[in-house]
């Protein structure tokens, strides 16, 4: 087994003779990877340890290993940086100023796209001609523009230190990539905002402050909201269904606020919806937004979904929306019908005798804002 090598900083590397290109979407890992085969060495591992190279330091994406990298390889150690992931410990990345997290992001599962493959890797043996994308490190990244087909994951590794070498993983499975059937999939505007964010950096959109990890999950969470309905799960779904979801979600949320409030408004104008509850009413995105895990920084689209709530729905004094607890016990907007099936007109008056109901302007009977389902089954 080979030793780990600490990057030691003034220890200085020699440029290789035989070398290859720096891409401007390959992250230092696959540089690394690509000089080993390109100097014919039969793994990244073993021609770190021929060189004394610190593998694990460059992988947890240490500075002075990616300077030391770029000495190697003969290419510019900044443009080598902007592009490589610092992992900072229990399932964290970073990459510039963009923060990512196991959910978002495949450290170890290699995704690539079986036409690309193909047209840049001729043969086997010159798998040194193919740099990893950067964007295709990212699960909400699905698919590749060039072609419009869908990303394909290479057969699991039993060991990481395998899977984590690039232009071997695609030596070894050239045969299984030819054999994949190629998915076509439309050009994705959500995942065209993705990539320049990850490739450029950040833009002057309303949802560009908050992190990657949590725009990119907010509007895949969004979009599957608004074409699954209250009642969808946050898990089982398609990677194509996850595509849509996002494209959907990216919509909404690139428009501003006022634009997802009025998204949020027409959930509860949908028939066949009961609009009364909004965490019944929005589903699987107010069950996401409720997680522990999200931080400080998704504050502000939590402020525009509870400022919905408190404008839109009767919700008493001192019970918590996202955190905040209401200060008045009832919204301005008018209460919406609910049709009582099934009641004859003696039970719909005990409704009202039992404080469950109220008349409405025309006379009908309304049940409270409170009262579900099943309470009112019991009546029937």
């Amino acid at each position: 087994m080979v030793k780990s090598l600490p990057a030691t900083p003034g220890t200085n590397f020699p440029q290789l003779p035989l070398t290859v290109g720096h891409t401007a979407c390959e992250p230092a890992t696959s540089l690394l990877s690509r000089l080993a085969a390109k100097n014919g060495a039969i793994s990244m591992q073993r021609f770190c340890g021929d060189i004394a190279f610190p593998i694990d330091p460059l992988f947890r994406g240490e500075k002075v290993a990616i300077e030391q990298l770029a000495q190697l390889a003969g290419c510019d150690v900044g443009a080598l940086e902007r592009v490589s992931i610092r992992h900072l410990g229990k399932g964290h990345f970073r990459l510039r100023e963009e923060f990512a997290s196991l959910h978002t992001f495949q450290g170890t599962r290699i995704r690539v796209c079986p036409e690309c493959i193909p047209s840049e890797m001729p043969s086997a043996a010159e798998s040194w001609r193919v740099p990893r994308r950067l964007q295709w490190k990212f699960s909400s990244i699905r698919n590749c523009p060039e072609h419009g087909s869908m990303l394909a994951g290479l057969p699991a590794e039993k060991f990481n230190k395998d899977a984590r070498d690039f232009a071997a993983q695609l030596q070894k499975h050239q045969g299984w990539i030819l054999d994949q059937p190629v998915v076509q999939a439309s050009s994705s505007l959500f995942e065209a905002y993705l990539t320049n964010r990850i490739l450029s950096g950040r833009g002057d959109r309303w949802i560009d402050p908050l992190q990657l990890n949590l725009a990119s999950r907010a509007c895949e969470v969004l979009g599957l909201r608004i074409a699954k309905g209250p009642d969808a799960a946050l898990a089982g779904h398609s990677e194509p269904g996850w595509m849509n979801y996002g494209a959907l979600g990216c919509d909404i949320l690139e428009d501003g606020p006022d634009v997802l409030s009025d998204c949020l408004t027409a959930m509860a104008r949908v028939d066949g919806v009961d609009g009364r509850f909004f965490g019944r009413l929005f589903g699987p995105w107010m069950a996401w937004l409720k997680s522990r895990s999200l931080g400080d920084e998704f504050e502000p689209l939590r402020d525009v979904v509870r400022r919905h709530v408190f404008d839109n729905f009767s919700v008493r004094k001192g019970v918590l929306v996202l955190g905040v607890p209401s200060e008045r016990t009832a919204s301005s907007k008018p209460q919406k019908s609910v049709l009582l099936k099934g009641f004859d007109k003696r039970n719909a008056e005990n409704l009202i005798y039992r404080g469950l109901a109220t008349r409405d302007a025309g006379g009908g009977i309304v049940p409270m804002n409170f009262v579900i389902h099943q309470m009112l089954d019991a009546y029937v």
